[in-house]
């Protein structure tokens, strides 16, 4: 009995001293940042609602390689960051995305110090020329956006959204206000909507806006970029 509780003891500090030096390896100081793009211009989407996936073939323990998935969010502006060890990576484009499901190989990065790595997708649609004006007299925001139909997925729908924080999308939002489908049969002219602000909403200084495409490919939305505009207190 007595020879196996020094012989539990022996493995138990064994375990802990290995768990030590495996908590003693330095953090990764490393990052690899960029944008989801088409034709080289951000692809902006819901906050935290998208992701790339990392894998990762190297390790910095030398003579052991592990073959490990990094889940990365796409941030609202159509930008992300990992921070990471030096090394090889591939980086995945995953279904369910707001772009075409064709864009299925890996990219292959090379994370040395940070690094800046866009990594090019094609959308079903992209808003473009969007403009918001706000009308005192009846307390209402006017947009206005041409809609680019890229890919062969019918559009559902064209939402223009209204928040009070930058983060603003389907899921975070104060007031929103649909066009659907019947509204939106020709896209070769820009497209209006309108919302009339909430008694609350008048009396923020200012609100943040944007418009968002939805199609029949995907779950997810493409959307404009953030627009923060003043808003006069009535």
């Amino acid at each position: 009995m007595k020879n196996k509780l020094i012989l539990l003891g022996i493995i138990t500090f064994a375990i802990l001293i290995a768990g030590c030096k495996y908590d003693n390896y330095d953090p990764p100081t490393s990052f690899l940042t960029g944008h989801v793009v088409y034709n080289n211009v951000p692809v902006p989407v819901r906050s935290n609602g998208t992701q790339l996936e990392l894998w990762q073939y190297t390790w910095p323990t030398k003579g052991i390689i592990r073959r490990a998935k990094i889940a990365v969010y796409i941030a609202e502006d159509g930008s992300y960051s990992a921070r990471l060890f030096d090394g090889d990576y591939k980086i995945v484009r995953l279904t369910g995305a707001p772009w075409s499901n064709l864009n299925t190989d890996t990219l292959d990065v090379t994370v040395k110090g940070n690094t800046t790595f866009d990594v090019p997708v094609t959308p079903y649609y992209t808003i473009s020329g969007e403009s918001f004006v706000y009308n005192k007299a009846d307390s209402s925001i006017t947009s206005t956006c041409m809609v680019n139909k890229i890919g062969t997925s019918a559009i559902t729908s064209l939402t223009l959204y209204a928040g009070v924080t930058s983060i603003v999308d389907n899921t975070n939002s104060t007031q929103n206000n649909a066009l659907a489908a019947a509204a939106l049969t020709d896209l070769t002219t820009p497209k209006t909507n309108k919302i009339t602000l909430t008694s609350v909403n008048k009396k923020k200084d200012y609100l943040y806006l944007r418009m968002a495409v939805l199609c029949a490919a995907s779950g997810e939305r493409v959307y404009s970029q953030v627009f923060k505009l003043a808003v006069a207190a009535q």
